[in-house]
């Protein structure tokens, strides 16, 4: 999703599924590539996603490059998590100290009171699916290697069935042509004891912090996530994830950038 400035909504920018495929679909069993392109009356741009599915985790790349100097409300990446299966329980924000902060999802919906939650200096969430199993998810971006912020909208306030999870990574802003953005989106599940799952999450953000470069964060991320063990028993996103298919089938259908920031937004056609 994508919002110009004034929060403009325009299809063929604001919404993935309009973006045009230039390359790709590529990989394999647990490389993935995908290369799209969207042009609009306010930005020109090409997503470029790639992400390694490991025997224990699995890591999203994604690479941005404008093509023409574009202008844009804000930049997030966005989880959407169903209402119908998350109303009334309660999800995490990790933040960067590793500390957790905890969110009852709200039931109702109250018309005009969208956002249901913001912090910053944050990693990302933990999201139980059972109270032994779940997800981890963590952003990486060396644009705030010490946290950034993140928000929980109720997407009822736009006639939507989701919770949206968003990582924040800029404001309102205007970029170049030929500027690039770059981040890294880390999944890992868990069952019985979250905190190791929250740990790594962490310690992939403070590595930025410490001066790691993301091209480091990413070789030592993908060195630990057992992608050849992956690759040597042939599984596929899907398997890997089974025990996990609420919050895998939300992952994927994530995979692409959203671009958003707004805490009260009209959405029109």
């Amino acid at each position: 999703m994508s919002w110009g400035p004034g929060w403009q909504w325009v299809d063929s920018c604001s919404w993935q599924d309009s973006w045009s495929l230039v390359s790709g679909p590529t990989g394999s069993e647990v490389e993935y590539e995908v290369e799209c392109y969207a042009k609009c009356a306010f930005a020109e741009f090409r997503p470029k996603v790639k992400y390694w599915v490991g025997a224990n985790a699995t890591l999203l790349e994604v690479n941005l490059t404008v093509v023409s100097d574009s202008s844009f409300a804000g930049m997030a990446w966005t989880l959407q998590i169903p209402i119908e299966r998350f109303a009334g329980k309660t999800i995490y924000a990790i933040k960067a100290d590793g500390s957790l902060v905890p969110l009852k999802l709200r039931e109702q919906h109250v018309p005009g009171q969208a956002s249901l939650f913001s912090t910053d200096n944050a990693v990302g969430w933990l999201i139980p699916a059972t109270n032994e199993t779940g997800l981890v998810i963590a952003v990486a971006s060396d644009l705030w290697p010490q946290g950034i912020m993140i928000s929980v909208d109720d997407e009822r306030e736009w006639a939507g069935g989701t919770y949206a999870l968003r990582n924040w990574l800029s404001q309102q802003f205007q970029l170049p042509a030929n500027q690039r953005l770059r981040f890294l989106v880390y999944f890992t599940p868990y069952s019985g004891d979250p905190q190791p799952a929250v740990q790594k999450a962490v310690e992939v953000s403070q590595a930025l912090a410490k001066g790691s470069t993301l091209d480091e964060v990413k070789a030592a991320v993908i060195g630990e996530l057992g992608v050849e063990e992956a690759r040597a028993a042939r599984v596929s996103p899907t398997a890997l994830y089974a025990p996990y298919a609420v919050l895998a089938a939300a992952a994927v259908a994530a995979v692409a950038v959203v671009y958003t920031f707004m805490r009260r937004r009209t959405r029109s056609s």
